[in-house]
């Protein structure tokens, strides 16, 4: 699996920056909270088992604790309250952590309830122009279901980075 989303990147990254322009992407589709989202592979390092979670101090309802994942100290978030989710999730054996890896270098997991590994295509929605709003998804078509196209960066602000930047400088 993880040998595969290296060339998925690569062929995804001129598509990247003109989502929502009809054109084809592929997705992972996952779930949280029972709900379906679709999830751009290029934006996906990787899918892995959930590993136990380390607790820090001043934990959030936003920064769940840190992994460790081959020796690398990761900071695991929670979207889901942001989102319109129950904050709250419990790990079941379809649960898998998603890694995400930002432009500026830092990484960050999120637990996904369950993922569907296999790669489909869709096509990301047009954003009408009153409907730019930083907070809100963007839909994709994805074998004639609609779903919404959680990008991650777009829910993660600035400020938050470098506290989890601080956090993995922690360990």
């Amino acid at each position: 699996m993880s040998q595969i989303l290296p060339l998925i990147k690569r062929i995804a990254q001129n598509v990247r920056e003109k989502s929502g322009d009809g054109r084809l992407e592929k997705f992972f589709i996952f779930k949280m909270a029972r709900k379906a989202f679709a999830i751009p592979a290029v934006d996906v390092e990787e899918v892995s088992m959930p590993v136990s979670l380390i607790d820090i101090p001043q934990r959030s309802d936003f920064i769940k604790g840190v992994v460790n994942i081959r020796g690398i100290v990761i900071p695991v978030i929670n979207l889901r309250s942001r989102i319109g989710l129950e904050a709250d999730y419990q790990i079941e054996d379809g649960s898998r952590l998603l890694l995400f890896t930002f432009k500026s270098g830092a990484q960050v997991a999120m637990m996904a309830d369950e993922i569907e590994y296999r790669l489909r295509d869709g096509v990301v929605e047009p954003v009408a122009p009153e409907k730019t709003e930083e907070h809100s998804f963007r839909m994709a078509v994805i074998d004639h279901v609609r779903y919404p196209v959680l990008m991650i960066d777009m829910w993660i602000e600035k400020n938050e980075l470098e506290i989890l930047h601080t956090v993995v400088e922690s360990f």
